[in-house]
């Protein structure tokens, strides 16, 4: 995979144009030193390895070469709102977040972003997993409709369901009378038992994943080698990114792809 060294920040209509048709010629800026709105996604969790950024009011509709489906965690900059899609263009399944994530392997977006929309919004930068008060995005809803609807949505991304009504009575009150904000919505729902069971690793689904990345990679069904990747993916938690990226590095793709 290349050494990815690449950061999203061209402005102007030009810029984007640019950035959206050729992801691997943006630039990569000193995160540390960010001071506009904005998003870093990376490659790894706790905000480490390879990284590219983007500012709020930018759209990128596939991620720059070797980060797509690479993602682990994100950090959000100033008030920045960011949908995630599953795949190019803005298709596929998608989530809404407004707090940074420092570990999405436990959410269902690990390596699994594939392109991005990043807007003004109320975020404030706090870090899902971090910490549980998310101070820098707390109330500020306007109205039982906002909070009933934030809640919806969340159920939707998360859960894949439309809120019970004393699921939706539960959180519309913490966000009324405790001051919830939609990340933190987000955070109780993928803490839910729920979710948890939902997301449970099985032998089978490791394998669908395996399966995946060998119709994506080698383009053929996997063979008695692919045990060690469904082992990797049960033990590891390994995802199908992380298996694609293993396979690339085979001599079986590199015969292929001379």
């Amino acid at each position: 995979m290349a050494h990815v060294k690449t950061i999203l920040s061209l402005a102007g209509a030009a810029g984007l144009m640019l950035a959206a048709s050729s992801p691997a010629m943006a630039q990569r800026w000193g995160h540390e030193r960010w001071s506009r709105d904005g998003v870093c996604f990376y490659q790894d969790v706790d905000y480490r390895g390879e990284y590219f950024c983007i500012r709020s009011g930018e759209d990128l509709r596939s991620l720059p070469y070797g980060m797509n489906d690479q993602v682990s965690s994100m950090r959000i900059f100033g008030r920045t709102e960011v949908t995630v899609y599953r795949d190019d263009s803005f298709h596929g399944r998608s989530a809404h977040f407004d707090g940074s994530v420092r570990d999405l392997r436990l959410d269902v977006w690990n390596d699994r972003i594939s392109s991005v929309r990043v807007r003004n919004g109320r975020g404030g930068g706090g870090d899902w997993g971090n910490r549980g008060d998310d101070r820098g995005n707390r109330g500020g809803y306007g109205n039982r409709g906002d909070a009933e609807r934030i809640v919806r949505q969340a159920y939707r991304d998360i859960l894949s369901r439309d809120p019970d009504s004393e699921g939706l009575r539960l959180y519309v009150r913490h966000i009324e009378d405790d001051g919830w904000s939609e990340s933190q919505v987000r955070e109780a729902l993928r803490s839910s038992s729920e979710n948890r069971q939902q997301n449970t690793m099985t032998r089978q689904k490791a394998e669908d994943i395996v399966r995946s990345a060998y119709l994506s990679v080698l383009r053929r069904e996997p063979d008695g080698a692919s045990r060690g990747y469904v082992d990797h993916v049960m033990r590891d938690h390994w995802g199908q990114g992380d298996v694609e990226r293993e396979l690339r590095r085979s001599a079986e793709y590199r015969d292929k792809n001379r």
